[in-house]
């Protein structure tokens, strides 16, 4: 064989590696391309669900807060309607003091009146209108603790129920 033919040979098989080497660079070119898109595209997946994500969380947050707002705005509600109650029953109590008052006083009277027929009043009707208006005034008090501590549990089980739903 000739030179020259060594040298076309060599030259020959040196296009075939260099061809080999530019189409596999390229084939590899390519499949890193892909990669690098789909890193990409991986990566922006991941992004919009952390958002979506993080607005899902702030919108369960302010759901939850306007829950607990409304039980509050509905506790309170609640206080000034008992409030009004518990005034109306003491004003009621007031009344029915000066009445015990009234039938107290006039109990002079009232003795005059049935001595003349033969009956009398005894202390025991004065015993018993004290302890009435005392037991009044105790069922007012203890009316308006079992109230304000009914209260206060409807609005701490309305804050429960509140959040344990938003769980769900």
């Amino acid at each position: 064989m000739n030179p020259v033919r060594w040298l076309g040979l060599a030259v020959l098989l040196a296009i075939v590696c260099f061809s080999t080497w530019k189409v596999d660079a390229w084939r590899y070119g390519k499949q890193l391309a892909d990669i690098r898109k789909e890193f990409a595209d991986y990566k922006s997946d991941i992004a919009t669900a952390a958002t979506k994500a993080s607005e899902d969380a702030r919108a369960i947050e302010q759901q939850r807060q306007r829950d607990i707002k409304k039980v509050r705005t509905d506790a309170a509600e609640q206080k000034q309607k008992d409030d009004a109650l518990a005034d109306l029953q003491r004003a009621d109590a007031g009344r029915l003091r000066e009445q015990i008052g009234h039938l107290l006083a006039d109990k002079g009277i009232l003795n005059t009146r049935l001595a003349e027929r033969g009956k009398t009043i005894e202390d025991l009707a004065d015993l018993l209108a004290e302890l009435r208006s005392e037991a009044d005034g105790y069922a007012g008090e203890l009316a308006a603790a079992l109230t304000a501590s009914r209260r206060a549990g409807f609005a701490c089980e309305a804050s429960y129920d509140a959040v344990s739903i938003a769980d769900r």
